[in-house]
């Protein structure tokens, strides 16, 4: 393993990792690592859940000999308040103090207990203003995460959200057949979902959203409505979900939580529509969790009539020995991936 930065995505359920670079195009993987069934991190602040999932990173860390390597630390959207906006050009100090001016306006909490960070997405000199991605999260939440990471042995270098990994991700690897209009990215978590919408003349994500809807209402349907534990509710989403032909009819449980998705997506286009003034995006693309329903995609596309799939990096990716253990599931590993990237 190289000295390169290694992405550490603690997500809820799962804890993945991941050493990769791009190789004149192509994702050149190193590492990659998923270890499922660990506690839920961000739900619980209880000591047993910390040294629990402490104990799982310790592991994974010894095993792969990677203590002391340089970490970047990827958390879920679903814990922290991010939006994408226009600044005017200003001075560092200034540009500081104007945006924790305007932070009340998208933070749900006192801002001295949180923490800020900002990344200058755009910055066109021929413009008076430039565009800054925000992202919040509370301050206790991020002195967890530094606490877990060096406790495993680790050096955390920095910390981002998905949505910034996954910008780095499209940026470096995402190439739209047209070079104008956009697509949006839908990036489905444990229990949130977040969308992205990326400009493909800027090459940039200059508009999200995030609610607190994702596979967890899924399998909450599937398990209530057919009566079954929660791994045959998980088995069943993933080999039946969405697909005609089955001999159980599993789509018709899940129509609440798909037209709950469908109804939030439709109001994010239409919101973008008008505050961008750009047509409908060409395309939509699903990841993540996303894997984990059988034909999610199809049914997306269905409901909002714009052509919908799975964002797969297979095509673009080497074929190392890191990458066959998980060859079938690199979607999931997108964020992961991100946060390698520059």
């Amino acid at each position: 393993m190289s000295d390169d930065l290694i992405s550490l995505n603690l997500d809820e359920n799962i804890i993945r990792i991941a050493g990769a670079k791009n190789d004149n195009g192509k994702l050149d993987i190193e590492l990659l690592v998923a270890q499922s069934g660990v506690p839920s991190f961000f739900e619980s602040e209880t000591k047993k859940v910390f040294d629990e999932s402490l104990s799982s990173l310790k592991k994974i860390i010894s095993l792969y000999r990677l203590s002391k390597k340089r970490f970047n630390i990827v958390i879920p959207d679903g814990f922290t308040y991010s939006q994408i906006v226009h600044m005017p050009r200003l001075k560092e100090k200034e540009l500081l103090s104007a945006i924790k001016y305007q932070a009340d306006q998208f933070i749900p909490m006192p801002i001295e207990e949180t923490s800020l960070d900002l990344e200058i997405l755009e910055d066109n000199k021929n413009s008076e203003n430039i565009l800054v991605l925000l992202v919040a999260a509370p301050q206790n939440l991020v002195e967890r995460v530094q606490n877990i990471a060096e406790q495993s042995g680790i050096y955390p270098e920095s910390i981002e959200n998905e949505l910034s990994a996954t910008g780095k991700f499209l940026e470096n690897f995402y190439s739209p057949q047209i070079q104008t209009g956009s697509t949006i990215f839908i990036n489905i978590g444990y229990s949130y979902t977040s969308f992205y919408y990326f400009d493909h003349k800027k090459r940039l994500i200059i508009d999200n959203h995030t609610f607190p809807a994702g596979l967890s209402v899924f399998l909450r349907e599937a398990q209530v409505d057919i009566n079954v534990d929660s791994e045959k509710a998980k088995n069943l989403l993933k080999t039946v979900g969405f697909a005609p032909g089955s001999s159980l009819d599993l789509s018709q449980f899940l129509q609440p939580a798909i037209d709950a998705l469908s109804s939030e997506l439709q109001k994010f286009i239409t919101a973008l529509m008008a505050k961008h003034k750009a047509s409908s995006p060409s395309h939509i693309y699903v990841y993540n969790l996303a894997t984990d329903i059988k034909d999610i995609e199809k049914q997306i596309q269905k409901t909002v009539a714009i052509p919908t799939g799975i964002f797969n990096p297979l095509p673009i990716t080497k074929r190392t020995h890191a990458v066959e253990p998980y060859v079938n599931n690199l979607p999931a590993f997108i964020n992961v991936i991100g946060g390698c990237l520059k």
